[in-house]
């Protein structure tokens, strides 16, 4: 809801869109092979190149209120959050507007750029296609930038209006004062150890020093995801075994005469500057002098052993679990992570309800992890017992225990940052039985590679960096062996990278199995299935589960396989879903999802 200031429209203002509808079939200039349309109108009106415009989009100066999370706003220019208290609306185009945005003049002369005036362009493209980035924030958001020809320097026109400092002084990051260098340069950042044209420098000639702007003011101790304790900022490393130093992160070689990060405790754990940046490494808060962050007032473990063998557990409270030593009972599956005991194995199991049974390694889950692609501690939650979520990673669905961050805003959301306990407890080096070499996540936040198993595009997969080996988080949390109905054996998951192999035919579909995609094998009786033929294509949701309270999972054991109602085939799988609401049957969460 919009709260005008009670005065009268701004009618000497002109509306941003209304002015870059005015010039768009003007004057364009070409940049990076894209068309760009040159702002030449005032945002005054009584200075335009002409009066033809009646404006029509009127501005309306409003106020926003404070403390309001239903009331977000980001400005049509630069697509930022609105987080002054004034801002602009346009009663015509329905958009909202910074002052600094509105009042942008077509020609600018920027202290970033001193040698020649900027010129206001603006890019009719999307966001995705825009990969112009500004030299002094590194971003490229919005769609409105000063430009200028000669040098090819881009700029926000809010950035712009916020001049880079001439000279800084910042004893920690170096001892002499630093002199902006407002040119393109192809020298090595002494903090990043990047060449980045992009990014401008500060520079102090007696040391032959150099930082980006963007490193200037990183912070000196942080905390990544990948380690268990903070990291310091070092300039140089002194390491008597430099055949250590590889990056915790990306496991390339550090170059010591460049700064890094490197443990506080005395670990042999170093890190890239700009790997230490990545989002989804660190949150890039400064905390020097800061205590370290703890959860007194948290129970950190999930169960409390009373006896011998005797335990009582958080998700099963009143109720106490004995330890079984070597149980096997196919029928039953793990509460947390949802999988059968197909080998004997520990578990711990209810005295009153003996279907309440959870692994030894899973009852000892502890209830805050630290997952190394998320900055933030994910806890332990139990209530998708009675529902069901989607892992962030292997995108499976579930009904065990999930780990889920705490905190509140876009980490909170049910689909952002949930994992399920299987994907939650992969850690590096992570060693997988189908490969010979420990694994690692080297790609970058937003980087994907080929799955070598499934095939499949995946971001952040966990990959081998000494051959091409890459495994997503699908592959590398299925079930190592699997019980298979007409086998008295048990299938091992195996394989093939070789090229010479041959075809098997599934006992199941009867249709060719490629082992270089995967397959569970028994090399006793030569029986070989498809994954999703053996496991369904929902393991981890168990007959006896209820989506939402209204949908019942059974199982799908009849003679003769229902059809189902979304995807028209017969239900192959080991469940079957009926809805008081939709019906069914369906054959998976997929099909009841887009039913």
């Amino acid at each position: 809801m919009k709260n005008p200031l009670g005065q009268a429209p701004s009618r000497r203002l002109l509306c941003p869109r209304e002015r870059v509808e005015k010039d768009k079939d003007g004057k364009v200039t070409t940049i990076s092979g894209q068309i760009h349309h040159i702002i030449n109108s005032s945002y005054i009106i009584s200075d335009a190149e002409d009066e033809r415009s009646n404006h029509l989009h009127s501005l309306l100066l409003c106020n926003q209120k404070e403390g309001g999370e239903d009331n977000i706003l980001h400005c049509w220019v630069c697509r930022v959050r609105i987080k002054d208290n004034t801002y602009y609306f346009c009663s015509y185009c329905k958009d909202d507007y910074h002052d600094e945005c509105v009042r942008s003049p077509s020609v600018f002369h920027c202290s970033d750029h001193p040698k020649h005036p900027l010129q206001l362009l603006w890019f009719p493209g999307s966001l995705q296609e825009h990969q112009r980035k500004c030299c002094s924030c590194i971003s490229a958001r919005g769609n409105m930038f000063y430009y200028c020809s000669i040098c090819d320097f881009m700029i926000h026109h809010a950035c712009a209006r916020n001049p880079t400092p001439l000279t800084i002084d910042n004893p920690k990051r170096h001892k002499h004062t630093l002199h902006y260098f407002p040119r393109k340069s192809g020298l090595v950042c002494d903090v990043c150890a990047l060449v980045d044209d992009s990014s401008y420098l500060y520079i102090c000639l007696p040391c032959d020093f150099a930082v980006h702007k963007r490193c200037v003011h990183l912070p000196y101790v942080i905390k990544v995801s990948r380690h268990g304790h903070r990291l310091t900022f070092t300039p140089k490393l002194i390491f008597k075994e430099l055949t250590k130093t590889d990056c915790g992160v990306c496991h390339a070689k550090i170059n010591e005469n460049y700064g890094a990060y490197r443990c506080k405790v005395g670990c042999v754990y170093t890190v890239h500057s700009r790997c230490a940046m990545q989002s989804d490494v660190c949150d890039g808060v400064e905390l020097e002098g800061e205590p370290e962050e703890t959860y007194e007032n948290i129970n950190t473990k999930m169960f409390e052993l009373i006896r011998g063998g005797i335990m009582q557990h958080l998700t099963h409270p009143g109720h106490e679990l004995r330890i079984e030593q070597k149980f096997h009972d196919e029928s039953k599956h793990c509460q947390a992570c949802r999988l059968t005991t197909y080998d004997e194995c520990d578990v711990y199991r209810c005295l009153q309800c003996e279907d309440f049974i959870l692994h030894k390694s899973c009852a000892y889950m502890p209830r805050i992890k630290q997952f190394m692609l998320h900055v933030h501690p994910l806890f332990l939650e139990h209530m998708y017992t009675t529902d069901w979520f989607r892992c962030r990673k292997c995108h499976r669905y579930s009904c065990g225990f999930a780990y889920a961050c705490g905190r509140r805003g876009w980490c909170h959301s049910h689909f952002s940052w949930i994992l399920d306990t299987l994907c939650a407890s992969i850690c590096e080096p992570f060693n997988h039985h189908s490969h010979p070499h420990p694994l690692f996540i080297t790609c970058g936040e937003d980087e994907s590679k080929i799955c070598s198993i499934c095939q499949s595009a995946e971001r952040q997969p966990l990959n081998c960096v000494k051959c091409d080996f890459v495994l997503c988080f699908h592959c590398a949390t299925l079930p190592h062996k699997a019980r298979y109905a007409h086998d008295e054996h048990l299938l091992i998951f195996s394989y093939e990278e070789d090229g010479n192999y041959e075809f098997y035919m599934c006992e199941i579909c009867e249709e060719d199995v490629n082992p270089k995609n995967g397959l569970y094998a028994c090399s006793e009786c030569e029986v070989r299935l498809h994954i999703e033929c053996l496991l369904g294509k929902d393991p981890y949701i168990t007959p006896g589960s209820y989506l939402g309270g209204i949908t019942n999972v059974l199982p799908n054991t009849c003679s003769t396989r229902p059809i189902c109602k979304t995807c028209k085939r017969r239900c192959l799988y080991k469940i079957k879903i009926k809805s008081s609401t939709r019906g069914g049957p369906f054959c998976s969460v997929d099909c009841y999802e887009r039913w």
